[in-house]
């Protein structure tokens, strides 16, 4: 029963993550297509936002899944040796039930609200 919590809090952490990081890209992308149209016109700004946006998410995207020729999809993640010598990862279980999703959550609500107080202006 354990095990289920602790897997539910994972993900549940990391579907809050995601969640803020779409919120922050698009906050982010609006501001920097408002800027290139005020000095490039709409239409120019679109198309080298989008272009340096493709660029800026490859590089990501090759940099996140080529570390080591390795990803692990947690930081708790464990390798374990069979008796065969090979090896298999397996989530670890260091100190389960410390996610606090809850603390989380009121962390990303209020960067959120402090954002579009600030400069976001995306929701309200």
């Amino acid at each position: 029963m354990q095990d289920i919590k602790f897997k539910a809090e994972k993900s549940t952490i990391s579907m809050l993550t995601g969640a803020l990081g779409l919120y922050m890209t698009a906050a982010m992308w609006f501001e920097f297509n408002e800027a290139l149209g005020f000095y490039l016109g709409p239409s120019l700004g679109v198309i080298i936002g989008t272009i340096v946006f493709l660029i800026y998410q490859s590089n990501k995207n090759v940099k996140e899944f080529s570390l080591d020729g390795n990803y692990d999809t947690s930081e708790r993640t464990a390798g374990v040796v069979q008796a065969d010598g090979r090896v298999y990862q397996t989530d670890g279980y260091i100190e389960p039930g410390r996610n606090a999703v809850g603390y989380i959550a009121i962390i990303y609500v209020i960067i959120i609200i402090l954002s579009e107080l600030t400069w976001s202006n995306l929701i309200i």
